[in-house]
């Protein structure tokens, strides 16, 4: 299914129009007022917090002009149940009515960043795993093809990763959702600016030497992943299966 939405964007908010006369979104970093027939939501590291009341901590508001079909009072005893604030359930027959436009709610706000529920209890990491470098691997070329970009390279030292020329870089930035660089962006922005000789237009014309994996996925497609896991031998083998140390 595909939803197409209007979005306005001023210094203070970010307006979000649904489609079909579903309601408005309007993202703030304060408290706004609400809407006769809406709700706040505040929000803290992506997730929500608090329903209407303003917490202590938060980053993030959401205030949602809802459609006249869907009860304020309904949808905010539901966000409340999703995050523990009252024990007060809403009938399962009014939830059945309302589900399709939760669901849309909830999948549309994901997508936008924001988690319409409560954070789950973090588990504690197990050790970061390690990976070693093997010099028999020096001369094994590893493919890249992710969000546009397409390369061949090698890891020829220690810290030393190379970009073979020829290799094609994604032009297309991530941003945050509020229209700035996010900073891996950045970074990988500074590398080309590093590596300019090296770069016509999106396409390397030069070997280009990286200090790290993570240099290499900054540098191509702006790292917005496990780099170890987007390079990928003539045998389908990962960077991150050959090396990772058991």
């Amino acid at each position: 299914m595909t939803i197409e939405l209007k979005v306005s964007m001023s210094e203070t908010k970010t307006k979000v129009e649904l489609p079909d006369e579903q309601g408005t979104l309007i993202f703030s970093s304060k408290p706004i007022e609400i809407p006769d027939h809406g709700i706040q939501l505040f929000i803290n590291e992506s997730y929500l917090v608090s329903v209407d009341d303003e917490p202590k901590k938060y980053d993030e508001v959401l205030t949602i002009q809802l459609p006249w079909s869907i009860e304020p009072k309904l949808v905010g005893r539901v966000m409340q149940n999703r995050i523990g604030e009252t024990e007060i359930k809403v009938p399962q027959s009014q939830i059945k009515a309302m589900q399709s436009y939760l669901d849309m709610l909830t999948k549309t706000t994901a997508r936008l960043g924001v988690v319409l529920s409560k954070k789950a209890v973090a588990k504690k990491d197990p050790a970061k795993p390690r990976h070693k470098f093997y010099k028999d691997m020096v001369n094994m070329p590893f493919k890249v093809n992710r969000n546009g970009s397409e390369a061949t390279v090698f890891w020829t030292a220690s810290k030393e990763m190379t970009v073979k020329a020829g290799a094609k870089l994604t032009g297309e930035k991530i941003m945050n959702k509020d229209g700035s660089m996010r900073y891996g962006t950045k970074y990988g922005e500074k590398l080309r600016a590093d590596h300019a000789d090296a770069i016509d237009g999106l396409v390397t014309t030069k070997d280009v030497k990286l200090r790290s994996v993570n240099e290499v996925g900054l540098f191509l497609y702006y790292g917005d992943t496990n780099g170890r896991l987007e390079l990928i031998n003539e045998y389908g083998q990962t960077l991150n299966e050959l090396t990772i140390v058991k």
